[in-house]
């Protein structure tokens, strides 16, 4: 279910004041419908022009570390049940400084009167395009190769199968370890900002994995399906990706079937945005049969 948003201009006055303070300047605010999963957030420009971005979550403060709770092949789940929108934005802010140099950096963060708040550079972009001749495809295609060449980061990180092990078959689990990749798991045009220089900078990540790298050029695939390309040249541009090298046809079969019955069970939630990608994903799954 998507969480429930608070516009900025709505925030208690406690965390208009320690922002401010914070930024030791008065700022405008310019709110955006974008990102369903936030509880708030706002770009905020500053006096001498510098400009920031905020997203802030509402609640408990998150875990203080993460562990697998047991092996999800016996349905369980690595997250735990009370996982939630704040440990999403903890997550992004903990995985931060590993990431590809294009991905905006944490600059801070704050928790005041409940709300847990994490401040990013701005990144002076729009949506991913991924519709067919779109050069954002190729910018996209860049980003995630870069993605690829990242280490893995030394701290505790849920794996391929602790992703998507639940919704596979038992008999092909195992296609999903091993791999040392940073996973990003929702390469989604909104996920991806494209700025004046057509650079594609990969943002929103609350849920990253860590497993075979061709995982994130087939979910790519999905999503440029989802934007209009057949079959063939979705698994084209998978391709330019070089981690997808090392894809065989059966891993990538049973990790897309798992994906599908992952986003099934989204829209059977509510999941926002899960009704209109059911279709897609099952499709993508189906070319690989």
């Amino acid at each position: 279910m998507a969480v429930a948003h608070t516009p900025w201009q709505q925030l208690p006055a406690e965390v208009h004041i320690a922002v401010e303070k914070r930024l030791g300047s008065a700022y405008t605010v310019q709110t955006s419908d974008a990102g369903a999963n936030n509880g708030t957030n706002a770009t905020l420009t500053l006096t001498d022009s510098t400009r920031l971005f905020i997203k802030g979550q509402f609640g408990r403060a998150p875990r203080e570390f993460l562990d697998p709770v047991a092996d999800p092949q016996d349905g369980s789940d690595w997250w735990g049940a009370d996982w939630g929108p704040v440990d999403q934005l903890n997550e992004e802010a903990r995985i931060n400084p590993y990431l590809p140099a294009a991905s905006p950096r944490v600059l801070w963060r704050e928790e005041v009167a409940d709300w847990h708040l994490v401040a990013f550079e701005w990144i002076d972009g729009r949506h991913a395009d991924y519709r067919p001749g779109s050069p954002d495809i190729a910018a996209t295609a860049q980003a995630l190769a870069d993605l690829g060449a990242c280490r893995i980061p030394p701290i505790p990180l849920p794996t391929a199968r602790d992703r998507w092990g639940y919704y596979c078959d038992r008999d092909v689990r195992h296609l999903l370890d091993g791999g040392g990749t940073l996973l990003h798991t929702d390469p989604a045009e909104v996920n991806v900002l494209v700025d004046a220089h057509a650079r594609a900078h990969l943002v929103d990540w609350a849920w990253p994995a860590v497993g075979p790298g061709w995982i994130n050029p087939a979910l790519w695939g999905l999503r440029l399906v989802a934007a209009g390309h057949d079959f063939a040249d979705a698994a084209a541009w998978a391709s330019e990706i070089p981690a997808w090298a090392e894809a065989t046809p059966g891993a990538v079969k049973a990790f897309t079937r798992a994906e599908a019955r992952r986003w099934t069970d989204e829209a059977d939630r509510g999941t926002y945005g899960a009704d209109s990608l059911v279709d897609d994903v099952l499709a993508w799954a189906d070319f690989w049969v």
